[in-house]
Order: structure tokens, then C-alpha cells, then sequence
């Protein structure tokens, strides 16, 4: 805006020194040049004035296209921030559903080192009880107790595949076991050989 006054004091200033700048005319011809230099005077704010509106109109087109493009970009970006908040959304709930698939994992293989221990501490106890016995009753034949069954023992198809080097998952789409309940099985067998 402040452009366009400059530009009418820059154009009155040239008339001016336009003004000064012509030779004077002899008097009898002053009425007659004094009416052509109104004319281009006229003529030329008359054009002034024309370019000043053709640039006013392409400003404000250009405006109204930088605010159908800006009105275009914000509406492509609210979409991609709901996809992206969808997608969020399940990555929680997948998130989860690992978690509680975890804490499930985790709480199975507590309980199977609670009854390990509790394995461990019969079988410690049942050992001191068939002393105790033997020394009581030296002359009495022991009966044989049955020895506490392995890990390897109970899943011997799947230390047969663990032993030739295949994969965890090789081995459950073998057995037809959880890949989880393999690792733990794995797990417990190494614990045992400890």
C-alpha cells in the first residue's frame, strides 16, 4: 500500500521538474502548451492509475491462490495426522497385547521355577528321609523310588531337533508347540544341566 503513495509522489514530483525543465513558451503559445502539458499530465495518471489497479487485482489473486493452497495443505495434513493417530492407536493396542502376553509368559515361567524348586526340595527332603530310614532300619530293605523326571525326558523330539541346530521356529511348526513355550522348555533344560 505504502508503495502506491510513493509511486504518486514519485510521478508528481517528475511532473514538476518536467515542468521546469521545458522551454517556456513564447506568450502568445503559453495557453496552448500550458493545455497540452495538462493533457499528458492527465494521461499519464490516467495510465498511472490503470497499472496501479492491474497490480492491486493480480495481489489479490495471488492472495486468494496462497490462501486455496494453504486451505488445500492444512486439509491434506489433518488427514495424514488421523492416519497417523489411527495407526498410533493400534500400535498401542497391539503394544498391549504383547505386554499382557508377556506378563502372562513371564508369570508361567515363575510358576514353572517355583515348582522346580519345590521339585528340588522334595527331592532333597525324600533323600534325607531314605537316610534317616537307612539308618534306623539298616536291616530293612529300601524300597526304589522313581526317579524325578527331566525336562530332556519329557520332550525328547524336541531336544532331537534343538541338537541338529534347528531354529526355534523350525522346531514349533515341528512339534506343534508355542514358540514361547519352547524357549522356556529350552530355558529350564539348561537351568537343569546347571
Amino acid at each position: 500500500m505504502n508503495d502506491a503513495w510513493l509511486y504518486v509522489v514519485l510521478l508528481g514530483a517528475a511532473a514538476v521538474v518536467y515542468a521546469f525543465l521545458i522551454p517556456k513558451p513564447k506568450p502568445q503559445n503559453t495557453a496552448v502548451g500550458g493545455e497540452r502539458v495538462v493533457r499528458e499530465m492527465e494521461q499519464t495518471l490516467e495510465q498511472y492509475m490503470v497499472e496501479m489497479e492491474k497490480e492491486n487485482d493480480d495481489l489479490v489473486n495471488l492472495l486468494v491462490q496462497i490462501r486455496q493452497e494453504t486451505g488445500a495443505k492444512q486439509l491434506a495434513l489433518q488427514e495424514q495426522l488421523s492416519d497417523v493417530r489411527g495407526r498410533l492407536a493400534e500400535m498401542e493396542r497391539t503394544a498391549g497385547k504383547h505386554e499382557a502376553r508377556i506378563e502372562q509368559l513371564s508369570s508361567g515361567d515363575l510358576q514353572v521355577v517355583a515348582v522346580r524348586e519345590m521339585q528340588e526340595a522334595a527331592g532333597k527332603l525324600r533323600n534325607e528321609l531314605i537316610e534317616h530310614a537307612a539308618q534306623q532300619h539298616s536291616q530293612e530293605p529300601l524300597p526304589e523310588m522313581e526317579p524325578v523326571e527331566s525336562v530332556r525326558s519329557r520332550y525328547p523330539q524336541l531336544f532331537e531337533l534343538h541338537d541338529q541346530g534347528k531354529s526355534v521356529d523350525a522346531i514349533a511348526k515341528a512339534i506343534g508347540l508355542q514358540r514361547g513355550e519352547i524357549q522356556l522348555i529350552l530355558r529350564l533344560a539348561k537351568r537343569e544341566e546347571d
